[in-house]
C-alpha cells in the first residue's frame, strides 16, 4: 500500500460545510452521521475539512472502513491548487506500515482502551468538591485558600475529566463522552472550541508553525519560522507570568468566537452550529455562577482577590502542563523552511514523537490527566490517560526499533528548565536553523 502525504484539517475550499474528504473520496458527513458509533454529534467538527489524519490517529483499526462508507461516498477529491498544491497545509505520511505496528503492539498491550472505575471515581470526586468549595464560598465566605484549591480542582477538571472525554477516550458510547466533555463548560470553557482546537487542529499539526494554534502568534515565538520580534528577547520570562491570565481570555474572549463561529483565526464548521449555541447559552451561566453571584452576596475586594486566585492558580496549573509539552530543549519543528515545497514529508507518528516530551510517572499522571505522557498521547489521543503508564514501554521499544527520539524528563523541574532554555534561544536568535 502506498503511503500517502495527508492534505491535514485545515478547512477545504473544495467541500461544503457538510462533506468530508477521507484518502482522497469526498463523503456526505451530515448522512453518516447517523450511521456513526459514536454519535453525529463528534464528527460536526470535520465539516469541510480533510480529516483523513484524524481518522487514523483516533481509530484502532489500520484501514479506512471503506465498505461502511462506500453509501455516503459523493466522488473524487479534486486536487488542491495554488500554495498548498504542493504538499497541502500537512507535512506527514499516514498510516505507514510502522505506525500499524504500533497500534498491533498498543493493542496486545491494553486490549480495553477505555475509562475504568480509577476514572470515574476520580472524576466524580474532583467534581463533587469543586461544586462544594463553590457553593461553600458563597454560602460562608471567601478565603484565599479555598479559591486556590478550586483553582487546582478547576484544572484538574481540564487535565484529568473534560480532555479524556472530548477526545473520545471514555467510552465507546458517545453520549457518555458527550455528557463528560461538557465538564469543560462547567468550568468555563467550551467542548466546542476545545474540540475545534485541540482535536481538529493541534493533535493533527503539532509544531507545523502556521497550522499549530499552539506554536502561531506573535506574542511569544515558539517555532524558529515566526517572524522574531524584539520582545521577544524576554519571552522566556514573560511567558510564564502570562499563564495565570489564560482563564480570563477563555471566559470573555470566547464569547465572540462561539457567537462568530471563529476560533483560532479559522471558521467553524456550520454542522456546529447549534452546539454553539448551547456552549453560548453554558457560559452565560457559568459567568453568572462564577462572578456575578459570588460578587452580589460578598460584593468586597477580598472576594474579587480570591476570584483571581483561582483563575491564576488554575490557569497557571493547566498552561505549565500544556507549554512544556512541545517546546523543550531538541524539540521537533517539522518545517525547516516556509517554502513548503521543499520539504520531505516524514510518518506522522515519528512526527508525534519528535515534538512532545514525556515527564514523570504514574503518580504525577494521577494529578495531571495523563498528559504528562505527552508522547503517548499524541500517538493515541482516544486511549484513556489511566493507560498511559501501560503504554510507555510500548512506546520506547518502538521508538528504539524505529531510531526515534524519545524526550524523557524525570520531574517536572527539569522539563521546565530545558523549556525555558527553548525559549531563550528562539527569544535571542533571529535565525535558527
Amino acid at each position: 500500500r502506498r503511503e500517502r502525504a495527508s492534505l491535514s484539517g485545515m478547512a477545504d475550499p473544495r467541500l461544503k460545510q457538510n462533506e468530508v474528504i477521507l484518502e482522497g473520496w469526498v463523503y456526505d458527513l451530515d448522512a453518516f452521521g447517523s450511521s456513526h458509533p459514536g454519535g453525529a454529534g463528534a464528527l460536526n467538527i470535520f465539516g469541510g475539512s480533510d480529516a483523513t489524519t484524524h481518522y487514523y490517529m483516533l481509530h484502532p483499526h489500520q484501514q479506512l472502513r471503506t465498505k461502511a462508507l462506500e453509501p455516503f461516498k459523493l466522488r473524487k477529491a479534486e486536487e488542491p491548487t495554488g500554495q498548498k498544491a504542493a504538499l497541502g497545509d500537512s507535512a506527514f505520511l499516514l498510516n505507514t506500515k510502522a505506525y500499524q505496528d504500533l497500534k498491533q503492539r498498543v493493542r496486545k498491550a491494553i486490549p480495553y482502551q477505555f475509562a475504568t472505575w480509577e476514572w470515574y471515581a476520580k472524576a466524580v470526586a474532583i467534581m463533587a468538591l469543586s461544586a462544594y468549595l463553590e457553593y461553600d464560598s458563597v454560602a460562608s465566605g471567601f478565603a484565599l485558600w479555598k479559591s486556590a484549591l478550586l483553582g487546582v480542582l478547576m484544572a484538574m477538571v481540564g487535565l484529568c475529566i473534560q480532555h479524556d472525554a472530548n477526545h473520545g477516550a471514555v467510552s465507546q458510547k458517545g453520549w457518555v463522552n458527550r455528557a463528560w466533555g461538557f465538564t469543560q463548560d462547567w468550568i468555563g470553557g467550551s467542548a466546542l472550541l476545545w474540540k475545534h482546537h485541540h482535536v481538529l487542529m493541534h493533535h493533527a499539526e503539532t509544531n507545523v508553525e502556521g497550522d499549530d494554534p499552539d506554536i502561531t502568534g506573535e506574542l511569544i515565538r515558539f517555532n524558529k519560522l515566526t517572524t522574531w520580534k524584539g520582545h521577544h528577547k524576554w519571552q522566556a520570562v514573560y511567558t510564564w507570568a502570562l499563564l495565570p491570565l489564560l482563564p480570563l481570555s477563555w471566559h470573555f474572549k470566547e464569547v465572540w468566537d462561539l457567537a462568530a463561529m471563529q476560533h483560532c483565526d479559522r471558521k467553524m464548521s456550520s454542522m456546529a452550529r447549534q452546539e454553539a449555541l448551547f456552549a453560548l447559552a453554558f457560559r452565560i451561566v457559568f459567568i453568572v455562577r462564577f462572578y456575578a453571584i459570588p460578587l452580589y452576596y460578598h460584593p468586597t475586594l477580598h472576594t474579587a482577590a480570591c476570584l483571581l486566585t483561582c483563575l491564576a492558580v488554575g490557569g497557571a496549573y493547566l498552561g505549565v502542563n500544556f507549554v512544556i509539552s512541545h517546546n523543550f530543549e531538541g524539540a521537533k519543528s517539522v518545517l525547516d523552511t516556509a517554502d513548503r515545497s521543499k520539504h520531505t514529508k516524514r510518518d506522522w507518528a515519528f512526527e508525534q514523537v519528535e515534538t512532545s516530551s514525556t515527564v514523570g510517572g504514574r503518580l504525577l499522571g494521577f494529578f495531571h490527566g495523563g498528559l504528562n505522557y505527552q508522547i503517548e498521547h499524541h500517538l493515541f489521543p482516544r486511549i484513556s490517560h489511566v493507560h498511559y503508564h501501560k503504554l510507555k514501554p510500548v512506546v520506547q521499544q518502538w521508538c528504539l526499533d524505529n531510531g526515534i527520539k524519545y524526550t524523557y524528563y524525570r520531574n517536572l523541574p527539569e522539563n521546565i528548565a530545558s523549556c525555558y532554555k527553548h525559549l531563550s534561544l528562539l527569544g535571542n536568535a533571529k535565525q535558527i536553523g
